[in-house]
């Protein structure tokens, strides 16, 4: 397998998105709202929390993928997609709860893919 550790997190946080995702489904059949109407107030915070997670997984995860095929350790990755998914699922509760989460959350992601961009960026320079 070329991608173990790219696939583990990658079918994680892709679970995440379809249930953040479904939540949705399920509020919008609940509320009867259809995709072509403005979202009731009750829908706001269940729509971002899946749309932000939409926006910045598939990032987080080529990142990821990048590092590992440019031959980073399996602990370094691990740790890197570990924390990425935590900080993913504090971002979603943070939304959902209104909590402080969220900002931790987005902080951790934040960090996460800032240290994974310039760790690629380094790698490309030092090959």
């Amino acid at each position: 397998m070329p991608f173990p550790v790219t696939l583990l997190y990658g079918g994680l946080t892709a679970l995440l998105v379809t249930v953040l995702g479904g939540n949705v489904t399920r509020l919008r059949r609940r509320h009867r709202v259809p995709v072509d109407r403005p979202i009731p107030e009750e829908l706001v915070r269940p729509v971002r929390a899946h749309a932000n997670a939409a926006e910045w997984v598939p990032l987080g995860l080529l990142l990821l993928l990048l590092l590992e095929g440019s031959g980073v350790r399996s602990l370094a990755l691990h740790l890197l997609g570990g924390f990425f998914l935590l900080g993913r699922v504090l971002h979603a509760v943070g939304v959902y709860s209104r909590s402080p989460l969220l900002t931790v959350g987005a902080a951790l992601n934040y960090l996460l893919l800032l240290y994974m961009s310039l760790w690629a960026i380094v790698r490309h320079f030092a090959q």
